[in-house]
């Protein structure tokens, strides 16, 4: 990628945190003690069990959520610190460059195609 292309990444890379940041603030809090640590917020609608399993099913749905959007700001802010030093783009595996075209298609890469290809997660 060239200056330009990296320079409008980083720009949306940006962009996207505080996105992320904004969807998070709206359904949980921020642990005090721990940056980028969610904690769901759930509304209390009552005291009858059809409540309680309405809030746990709400607690259950709201938390995969928060746990989404944690990765993904993660995975982002990893990405901006790696442009900022100047290590993005090379495969953490073989160091070798990872095909522009798979940066462009899924901006935080960490691994060449074919380390990605040998990968278990």
């Amino acid at each position: 990628m060239d200056k330009e292309e990296l320079k409008k990444l980083l720009e949306n890379l940006n962009n996207r945190v505080k996105e992320i940041d904004n969807e998070l603030a709206s359904i949980a809090t921020e642990n005090p003690l721990v940056r980028g640590d969610f904690n769901v917020r759930v509304e209390d609608v009552g005291q009858s069990q059809e409540d309680a399993a309405q809030e746990a099913g709400e607690l259950d749905r709201q938390q995969a959520l928060v746990n989404t959007l944690e990765t993904e700001r993660k995975d982002v802010i990893t990405t901006i610190n790696k442009i900022k030093s100047g290590e993005y783009g090379r495969c953490e595996k073989c160091s070798t460059d990872i095909n522009p075209a798979r940066l462009r298609a899924m901006p935080a890469a960490l691994f060449c195609i074919g380390c990605a290809k040998k990968t278990r997660f």
